[in-house]
């Protein structure tokens, strides 16, 4: 007890040093040079892609194939019944959004549910984590969209390389769309934002795909020329935001 007494004394009147500005600069910049270094990055691809997939929870699976599961019956019974082929592309076109957003707001539940400091001070950085997030939801995406567009192409006789081309052009303004909400928008409005930039991809790529002269076969070189324009432009958007991820905690801890 009296030795105990002895400490709390003694800590009540240590009178700590205060740390030079100089010293606490070293010490920040030394921080940041060892997060970036390859001793501080030294969890494999593999692992983290593994890990990643292990916490993406039952419920988006589950959410992602009712999607797709609705997309096939639509466009089966849209083949069922003869009708013309702009309608199953405008069910698609209204789908495929709604199907981005989900895995969007998967990738970006570190900003939406506030957790990304946590992820941020985690052994592996939070850039690496969206990253793995992006690349395992987008791959199973882009593998589930092109089988809903090759059965769309079977069903309407249609060339696979210009179905896919009317998918892919709406997936890629998807992706780019919902990321530039997230990076423009404050967090408490981010599901709402996103709600409201689906809507509008969906009613005007409806309105768009209402014009029969899109569908003639002169126009295909326009849809190739805007599905290249739309993949650069979400390559330039992830990369822009994957750097934002980066960013995000060295501007909260001002660290800069």
């Amino acid at each position: 007890m009296k030795k105990n007494n002895d400490i709390q004394e003694w800590l009540q009147l240590y009178d700590t040093p205060a740390i030079p500005e100089n010293k606490m600069n070293e010490l920040i910049s030394a921080g940041k040079k060892y997060m970036d270094s390859a001793e501080f990055n030294n969890n494999s691809l593999q692992s983290v892609l593994l890990s990643q997939l292990q916490y993406l929870p039952l419920s988006f699976w589950l959410v992602q194939i009712v999607l797709f599961a609705i997309a096939i019956l639509l466009v089966c019974l849209f083949g069922h019944w003869n009708v013309p082929f702009q309608y199953p592309l405008i069910a698609l076109v209204v789908i495929i959004p709604l199907i981005v957003l989900v895995g969007v707001r998967e990738v970006s539940k570190s900003n939406i549910y506030d957790m990304w400091e946590i992820e941020q001070s985690s052994r592996c950085q939070l850039v690496k984590i969206t990253a793995c997030r992006m690349l395992i939801i987008g791959l199973a995406d882009l593998f589930l969209i092109t089988f809903v567009l090759v059965i769309t192409s079977l069903y309407y006789q249609q060339s696979i390389i210009e179905v896919i081309l009317y998918g892919m052009v709406p997936f890629n303004v998807s992706c780019t769309c919902y990321l530039l909400t997230i990076m423009k928008n404050e967090k408490g409005q981010i599901s709402y934002h996103l709600f409201v930039c689906m809507i509008c991809i969906a009613v005007i790529f409806s309105i768009i795909l209402k014009q029969d002269i899109l569908f003639e076969t002169s126009m295909l070189w326009g849809w190739a020329a805007f599905y290249f324009f739309s993949l650069a432009l979400l390559g330039k958007t992830v990369r822009n935001y994957l750097k934002h991820e980066k960013m995000i905690g060295e501007s909260a801890w001002n660290l800069q």
